[in-house]
Protein backbone atom coordinates (compact mmCIF):
# COMPACT_ATOMS: atom_id res chain seq x y z
CA UNK A 1 0.00 0.00 0.00
CA UNK A 2 2.74 2.36 0.86
CA UNK A 3 4.69 2.15 -2.47
CA UNK A 4 1.69 2.61 -4.46
CA UNK A 5 1.16 5.81 -2.47
CA UNK A 6 4.89 7.22 -3.79
CA UNK A 7 4.05 6.70 -7.86
CA UNK A 8 1.10 9.37 -6.81
CA UNK A 9 3.07 11.54 -4.24
CA UNK A 10 5.53 11.75 -6.77
CA UNK A 11 3.12 12.61 -9.62
CA UNK A 12 1.49 15.29 -7.48
CA UNK A 13 5.02 17.09 -6.47
CA UNK A 14 5.68 17.23 -10.10
CA UNK A 15 2.26 18.76 -10.98
CA UNK A 16 2.58 21.45 -8.14
CA UNK A 17 5.83 22.41 -9.33
CA UNK A 18 5.12 22.58 -13.03
CA UNK A 19 1.30 24.74 -12.10
CA UNK A 20 3.61 26.81 -9.97
CA UNK A 21 6.30 27.43 -12.73
CA UNK A 22 3.18 28.76 -15.19
CA UNK A 23 1.61 31.02 -12.56
CA UNK A 24 2.45 34.20 -14.10
CA UNK A 25 3.74 36.61 -11.79
CA UNK A 26 4.66 33.84 -9.24
CA UNK A 27 8.23 34.49 -7.14
CA UNK A 28 10.51 31.38 -7.41
CA UNK A 29 11.04 29.03 -4.45
CA UNK A 30 14.12 31.10 -4.05
CA UNK A 31 16.01 33.78 -5.00
CA UNK A 32 19.83 34.45 -4.44
CA UNK A 33 20.95 37.89 -2.43
CA UNK A 34 22.37 39.22 -5.63
CA UNK A 35 18.25 38.67 -7.40
CA UNK A 36 16.44 40.38 -3.76
CA UNK A 37 18.94 43.34 -4.40
CA UNK A 38 17.97 43.78 -8.03
CA UNK A 39 14.43 43.40 -6.88
CA UNK A 40 15.23 46.13 -3.93
CA UNK A 41 16.73 48.22 -6.88
CA UNK A 42 14.03 48.33 -9.33
CA UNK A 43 11.34 49.20 -7.30
CA UNK A 44 13.26 51.70 -5.41
CA UNK A 45 13.86 53.50 -9.33
CA UNK A 46 10.06 54.10 -9.09
CA UNK A 47 9.24 54.42 -5.52
CA UNK A 48 8.73 58.17 -5.68
CA UNK A 49 6.30 58.51 -2.41
CA UNK A 50 4.74 55.96 0.49
CA UNK A 51 2.52 55.60 3.04
CA UNK A 52 1.58 52.97 5.82
CA UNK A 53 0.42 52.38 9.44
CA UNK A 54 3.40 52.16 11.66
CA UNK A 55 3.87 50.02 14.77
CA UNK A 56 7.41 49.75 17.08
CA UNK A 57 8.26 48.28 20.00
CA UNK A 58 11.51 48.55 21.83
CA UNK A 59 13.20 44.76 23.14
CA UNK A 60 15.61 45.58 26.31
CA UNK A 61 17.98 42.72 26.72
CA UNK A 62 18.76 42.75 30.23
CA UNK A 63 15.11 42.98 31.07
CA UNK A 64 14.45 39.98 28.12
CA UNK A 65 10.86 42.42 27.78
CA UNK A 66 9.82 44.26 25.16
CA UNK A 67 8.03 47.73 26.15
CA UNK A 68 4.52 48.65 25.76
CA UNK A 69 5.05 49.84 22.20
CA UNK A 70 4.01 52.61 19.76
CA UNK A 71 1.47 53.30 17.10
CA UNK A 72 0.97 55.70 14.22
CA UNK A 73 1.22 56.58 10.49
CA UNK A 74 4.32 56.97 8.22
CA UNK A 75 4.80 58.73 5.60
CA UNK A 76 7.89 59.18 2.59
CA UNK A 77 8.16 61.14 -0.32
CA UNK A 78 11.30 61.63 -2.68
CA UNK A 79 11.77 64.55 -4.79
CA UNK A 80 15.01 64.86 -7.26
CA UNK A 81 17.46 63.92 -5.16
CA UNK A 82 15.60 65.41 -1.54
CA UNK A 83 14.30 63.11 0.97
CA UNK A 84 11.39 64.00 2.52
CA UNK A 85 10.08 61.03 5.68
CA UNK A 86 7.21 61.60 8.43
CA UNK A 87 6.70 59.29 11.41
CA UNK A 88 3.74 60.53 13.78
CA UNK A 89 3.37 58.18 16.61
CA UNK A 90 -0.35 58.72 17.84
CA UNK A 91 -0.24 56.02 21.01
CA UNK A 92 0.26 56.20 23.78
CA UNK A 93 2.19 59.29 23.47
CA UNK A 94 2.00 61.90 20.69
CA UNK A 95 5.31 62.80 18.99
CA UNK A 96 5.96 62.93 15.53
CA UNK A 97 9.28 62.68 13.92
CA UNK A 98 10.08 64.66 10.58
CA UNK A 99 13.05 64.54 8.29
CA UNK A 100 13.64 67.19 5.72
CA UNK A 101 16.27 69.62 4.06
CA UNK A 102 19.24 68.09 6.10
CA UNK A 103 17.18 68.40 9.15
CA UNK A 104 15.96 65.76 11.82
CA UNK A 105 12.35 67.52 14.03
CA UNK A 106 11.45 65.83 16.91
CA UNK A 107 8.03 67.20 18.19
CA UNK A 108 6.62 66.52 21.41
CA UNK A 109 3.40 67.79 22.21
CA UNK A 110 2.88 67.24 25.78
CA UNK A 111 5.83 68.86 26.93
CA UNK A 112 5.61 71.26 23.91
CA UNK A 113 9.57 70.68 22.87
CA UNK A 114 10.93 70.80 19.29
CA UNK A 115 14.34 69.45 18.97
CA UNK A 116 16.28 69.87 16.00
CA UNK A 117 19.38 68.44 14.39
CA UNK A 118 20.86 69.22 11.61
CA UNK A 119 22.85 66.38 9.57
CA UNK A 120 25.46 68.24 7.99
CA UNK A 121 28.15 66.21 6.87
CA UNK A 122 26.38 63.37 8.68
CA UNK A 123 23.63 62.26 6.80
CA UNK A 124 24.47 58.63 7.22
CA UNK A 125 23.06 58.84 10.59
CA UNK A 126 19.35 58.99 9.45
CA UNK A 127 20.26 56.95 6.46
CA UNK A 128 18.75 53.46 7.67
CA UNK A 129 15.24 55.20 8.15
CA UNK A 130 15.29 54.59 4.34
CA UNK A 131 17.14 51.41 3.91
CA UNK A 132 15.13 49.36 1.35
CA UNK A 133 12.51 52.05 0.18
CA UNK A 134 14.93 54.16 -2.18
CA UNK A 135 18.07 52.42 -1.67
CA UNK A 136 20.41 51.37 -4.34
CA UNK A 137 22.17 47.79 -4.77
CA UNK A 138 25.42 49.58 -5.83
CA UNK A 139 25.56 52.28 -2.80
CA UNK A 140 24.16 49.20 0.09
CA UNK A 141 27.11 47.07 -0.69
CA UNK A 142 29.19 50.07 0.21
CA UNK A 143 27.83 50.40 3.21
CA UNK A 144 26.82 47.39 4.53
CA UNK A 145 28.18 43.61 4.71
CA UNK A 146 24.76 41.66 3.50
CA UNK A 147 23.62 38.34 3.92
CA UNK A 148 20.09 36.79 2.97
CA UNK A 149 18.73 34.70 5.32
CA UNK A 150 15.91 31.78 4.73
CA UNK A 151 12.31 33.86 3.94
CA UNK A 152 9.65 34.50 6.72
CA UNK A 153 6.11 34.83 7.12
CA UNK A 154 5.18 38.67 8.70
CA UNK A 155 1.81 39.19 9.30
CA UNK A 156 1.03 36.73 6.95
CA UNK A 157 2.91 37.84 4.36
CA UNK A 158 5.91 36.18 2.73
CA UNK A 159 9.67 38.31 3.04
CA UNK A 160 12.85 37.86 2.14
CA UNK A 161 15.05 37.93 5.15
CA UNK A 162 17.99 40.78 4.83
CA UNK A 163 20.81 41.07 7.50
CA UNK A 164 23.13 44.40 6.98
CA UNK A 165 26.18 44.80 8.77
CA UNK A 166 27.20 48.36 8.99
CA UNK A 167 30.79 48.78 7.50
CA UNK A 168 31.05 52.49 8.72
CA UNK A 169 32.03 53.21 12.21
CA UNK A 170 29.28 56.19 12.72
CA UNK A 171 26.44 53.85 11.85
CA UNK A 172 27.77 51.06 13.46
CA UNK A 173 28.10 53.08 16.64
CA UNK A 174 23.71 53.33 16.50
CA UNK A 175 22.98 49.48 15.03
CA UNK A 176 25.41 46.96 14.77
CA UNK A 177 22.92 44.94 12.45
CA UNK A 178 19.77 46.29 10.75
CA UNK A 179 17.62 43.60 9.43
CA UNK A 180 15.23 43.58 6.96
CA UNK A 181 12.27 41.92 5.93
CA UNK A 182 11.44 42.37 2.44
CA UNK A 183 7.41 41.90 1.18
CA UNK A 184 8.24 39.55 -2.50
CA UNK A 185 5.23 41.14 -4.08
CA UNK A 186 5.80 44.90 -3.18
CA UNK A 187 9.61 44.56 -2.64
CA UNK A 188 9.64 47.21 -0.08
CA UNK A 189 10.68 46.19 3.92
CA UNK A 190 7.68 45.39 5.83
CA UNK A 191 9.63 44.80 8.88
CA UNK A 192 13.02 46.60 10.10
CA UNK A 193 15.46 45.44 13.28
CA UNK A 194 17.49 47.96 13.94
CA UNK A 195 20.17 46.11 16.83
CA UNK A 196 21.87 48.58 19.04
CA UNK A 197 25.78 47.65 20.27
CA UNK A 198 24.24 46.56 23.42
CA UNK A 199 21.75 44.16 21.71
CA UNK A 200 18.66 46.16 22.47
CA UNK A 201 16.62 46.75 19.72
CA UNK A 202 13.85 48.26 17.79
CA UNK A 203 11.52 46.51 15.97
CA UNK A 204 9.46 48.19 13.23
CA UNK A 205 6.50 47.27 10.83
CA UNK A 206 4.73 49.26 8.37
CA UNK A 207 1.16 47.81 7.58
CA UNK A 208 -1.55 48.99 5.03
CA UNK A 209 1.04 49.96 2.93
CA UNK A 210 0.58 52.55 0.01
CA UNK A 211 3.19 52.92 -2.68
CA UNK A 212 3.76 55.82 -4.68
CA UNK A 213 0.16 57.53 -3.18
CA UNK A 214 0.21 61.61 -3.73
CA UNK A 215 1.86 63.32 -1.06
CA UNK A 216 3.05 66.80 -1.34
CA UNK A 217 5.86 68.69 0.55
CA UNK A 218 3.49 70.49 3.24
CA UNK A 219 2.88 66.89 4.89
CA UNK A 220 6.74 67.20 6.23
CA UNK A 221 5.95 70.83 8.04
CA UNK A 222 5.24 70.57 11.39
CA UNK A 223 2.83 73.00 12.77
CA UNK A 224 3.67 74.56 16.27
CA UNK A 225 2.71 76.93 19.01
CA UNK A 226 4.49 80.29 20.06
CA UNK A 227 4.80 78.59 23.50
CA UNK A 228 7.04 75.46 22.23
CA UNK A 229 10.42 75.60 23.50
CA UNK A 230 13.13 74.91 20.13
CA UNK A 231 15.95 72.64 21.50
CA UNK A 232 18.90 72.08 19.93
CA UNK A 233 20.96 73.42 16.52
Amino acid sequence: MVKSCRPMLLAYLVLSALIGNLVPGMVPLSLTLEEVLTKIDQRGSTLKSMSSSISQKKWTDILEEFDQGESGRFDFLKDGDDIFLRRDILKPQPNSLVVRDGEVLFFQPKIKQLQKYNLGQGRDRAEFLLLGFSSNKEAMREAYDMRLGEKEMVGGRETYLLELTPKSEKISAYFSQIVLWIDVDLWVPIQQKLVEPTRDFLLIRFDDIDLNPKITKSRFELKIGDDVQVVGS
